[in-house]
């Protein structure tokens, strides 16, 4: 790790594949100022997943359901 940054704690979100659920996430992020490290989907069937790294936030995962999206356990 980089001594200049910030300890970073990976997230798994499981969504419906469809449009906009990704662009809800980042707006979600975007409006809480976190900045993603690394971003991958996947999608399966009609469900999809996104995974992102992001600084350790105590408060993301709680501030994530309340947008209507779920941290999975990674």
């Amino acid at each position: 790790m980089h001594p200049a940054r910030n300890p970073t704690t990976r997230f798994s979100i499981e969504v419906k594949s469809k449009p906009g659920q990704l662009a809800k996430l980042t707006k979600y992020l975007s409006d809480s100022g976190l900045n993603v490290d690394g971003l991958a989907v996947s999608s399966f069937g009609d469900r999809a997943e996104i995974r992102f790294s992001a600084p350790l936030s105590s408060g993301l995962p709680e501030g994530l359901r309340k947008s209507g999206l779920r941290a999975l356990p990674e």
